[in-house]
């Protein structure tokens, strides 16, 4: 930006402070950076580091007990700090656009979609409500959502996360703003459909010349968006620049220890980096810098000096807040995902014959449907022909979008939802046909651990009474030899025996997930399925709880069912992989093998929606990008998204080949390919 360019968005000095009984606490400190016309700027951080308070204060959506207390926010050469409420509507309406995490908490449920556009359009507009109407139907049809003018009258609950998502995106730019402000867009969506939200993003404001301030926790969001980012850690911005600037070449420990911690920095088979400890509290602020407990350069003095943000030297733009960066040589990104070796030589623990624990065999789970036409009855296939076996020790990833049947697998190796067909066995016995205390066995055997901690977990119950209920259930020991075996799984799972009497609200969220395993693992489990573990928590927490899976299974010889929607993560944790889709395993084998030499169109898919976090290496074209699509009903299902297809995959459904060691459900392998034809992206011919 040139210096007689005025930015679009100049924040200076801010800080935001919360009323505290009679006091303050500071939660935001001395926070500044710019964004240009055009610009897009990614604000990344753990969890707590200050990101999502710092823009929403930008348009004073803070809520009563937090407050601006220092610094200026000028957009487009007003002061909205000073703004009256109906001038600031007005420039939230109209100039900036706001996109938040949870598309589904940010709508209204008792409106459609069609009503809550057209008030949004009229409040900001004189357009009459036809005007409105037919603006916003155009609006859905921009952001990819097929039949807007028939899905303008969806209530929210009828729509899936990315359309959800698409629906506030399509709000957020109704009436042409300036600058959108995405909050962790794509936090909660499937790696598909970040794809395609982020490409949509991209292509609004190339279309638009809108600015894009992103906010996320993943580096790799930032890497493929940004053009700036800014690194915040405890409510200070600790590193600042060009965004190949700052990955490539990181000047501060923070921004290291991100990037160390994201899987494709990691070699299969090492345990992933780690940040040790968590965020501080605005009320346990450390002295001098921040990031000083948690950082491996730190020295006595970086415990005694609050160092303030600094260019550094030789450098175009970065800012830095580390006493320390002219001594530091910290490591960037290098070499991107899939280029490193696969260094997994492991052998399944405590399994030397490799003994199979777990056998789905032609599973099968039937909904009917109501509304089918002229009244006749209509169902839907949530799983179909599901079949795989799991020796102890090992882990099975299973992998796929939301609606592919993952979970839905996963309860029914539990017991919790029945087959409409085929079997389960464990240990040589169908779990179906166990009566009495031989499903009380299995039962104890089999454990769970879920997506979400904080909903699993009791919030009337302390951590202690949540870990001991399975030993009070299955009547394991007395109160005394219960509470000592709770010390003894909180030290398993890395926490001090004293958060038993803790609840869950005063824990953060890969301590809580910890506990939820220290509650699996109670009654010595030998099978635990892990039903998305890893996706709600920031990348640093994810990691600590992807090495402890590691290391109790190296110690204990438990099997995983590990289900998952990101190959990357579900690629480090997994001995075999079963990608899913509509219902259906359409590709399954070693881990290495459907990682780096993927078969199956949907796989390669998957895979190409996995972001890089090396800028210079961005992913998100139109041809890495899953289209969107519903599956189809009469022969392949993937067909109508399928870059590969070919006539009779429309009309036949694959059968499973087995090429290589891998079971792929294709017609690509089948007996009817076209000579070389292989997936897009794919470099390996089908051996028929």
């Amino acid at each position: 930006m040139s210096a007689s360019t005025s930015p679009l968005l100049q924040v200076d000095n801010l800080s935001i402070d919360v009323r505290r009984g009679d006091g303050s606490l500071r939660l935001v400190s001395d926070v500044s950076f710019s964004l240009a016309a055009g610009e897009t700027l990614g604000i990344v951080g753990e969890s707590g580091s200050g990101k999502s308070v710092t823009a929403m204060s930008l348009i004073r959506l803070l809520p009563d007990a937090l407050s601006i207390t220092a610094g200026t926010v000028r957009f487009d050469g007003q002061d909205l700090a000073t703004l009256s409420e109906p001038n600031l509507r007005s420039v939230r309406g109209n100039d900036i656009g706001v996109v938040f995490q949870d598309p589904q908490n940010s709508l209204n449920p008792a409106f459609t979609i069609g009503n809550q556009m057209i008030e949004t359009i009229r409040a900001h507009s004189d357009a009459s409500r036809h005007e409105a109407r037919a603006k916003a139907i155009a609006l859905l049809d921009r952001v990819g959502i097929h039949r807007a003018a028939a899905r303008i009258n969806d209530y929210p609950h009828q729509m899936s996360g990315g359309m959800a998502q698409r629906v506030m995106i399509a709000m957020a730019i109704s009436l042409g703003p300036k600058l959108l402000i995405a909050d962790e867009p794509t936090t909660a969506l499937d790696v598909t459909v970040q794809a395609q939200i982020l490409s949509l993003l991209r292509s609004l404001q190339e279309e638009t010349g809108m600015s894009l301030l992103i906010i996320s926790h993943d580096l790799s969001v930032i890497a493929e968006t940004a053009d700036r980012v800014a690194v915040m850690y405890g409510g200070e911005i600790v590193e600042r620049g060009d965004v190949v600037e700052v990955l490539t070449a990181p000047t501060h420990p923070y921004t290291e220890a991100l990037l160390a911690a994201q899987p494709e920095a990691t070699v299969k088979g090492e345990p992933l980096a780690t940040i040790n400890g968590i965020v501080p509290n605005a009320d346990a602020m450390p002295a001098g810098c921040r990031f000083n407990p948690r950082c491996g350069y730190a020295i006595d003095a970086c415990r005694e000096t609050a160092p303030p943000l600094l260019d550094v030297a030789g450098r175009e733009t970065t800012s830095v807040r580390c006493i320390r960066h002219t001594e530091l040589e910290l490591h960037g990104v290098d070499v991107a995902i899939g280029e490193r070796p696969d260094n997994s030589t492991r052998p399944p623990a405590d399994s030397p014959d490799g003994a199979v624990l777990l056998e789905a065999t032609a599973l099968q789970r039937t909904y009917a449907l109501r509304g089918g036409r002229l009244g006749r009855k209509s169902s839907f296939h949530a799983v179909d022909d599901v079949s795989f076996v799991l020796a102890a020790g090992e882990t099975l990833g299973v992998v796929g979008e939301s609606g592919a049947g993952k979970s839905t697998v996963g309860r029914m190796v539990l017991g919790l939802t029945e087959p409409s067909a085929g079997t389960v066995r464990f240990d040589g016995h169908d779990i179906r046909a166990q009566r009495g205390e031989a499903k009380r066995a299995t039962r104890r055997d089999i454990q769970v651990v879920f997506q979400n901690p904080y909903a699993s977990l009791d919030s009337t119950m302390t951590i202690g009474e949540s870990v001991a209920e399975p030993l009070e259930v299955h009547h394991r020991g007395t109160k005394a030899e219960r509470t000592a075996r709770v010390a003894e799984l909180l030290q398993q799972v890395g926490l001090d025996p004293s958060v038993a009497t803790r609840r869950p609200h005063e824990l953060s969220g890969g301590q809580r997930q910890r506990v939820a395993i220290a509650r699996g693992l109670a009654l010595n489990p030998r099978l635990i399925v892990c039903d998305e573990p890893v996706s709600a928590l920031d990348v640093s927490t994810q990691a600590q709880v992807i090495n402890l899976l590691r290391e109790l299974q190296e110690r204990h010889g438990i099997a995983y069912l590990f289900v998952g929607h990101d190959l990357a993560v579900v690629y480090q944790v997994s001995d075999q992989i079963a990608v899913m889709y509509h219902g259906r395993i359409v590709e399954m084998g070693p881990a290495a093998e459907i990682y780096h030499s993927p078969r199956h169109p949907y796989t390669v898919a998957l895979l190409g929606a996995v972001l890089s976090i090396d800028p210079r290496q961005r992913r998100l074209t139109a041809a890495t990008t899953v289209a969107p699509g519903e599956p189809s009903n009469v022969g392949c299902a993937y067909a109508n998204r399928c870059p590969s297809v070919m006539d009779h995959c429309r009309e036949q459904a694959p059968p499973v080949v087995v090429t290589e060691g891998i079971n792929v459900r294709c017609h690509l392998y089948g007996e009817r390919p076209t000579a070389d034809v292989v997936p897009d992206g794919h470099e390996r011919v089908p051996s028929l």
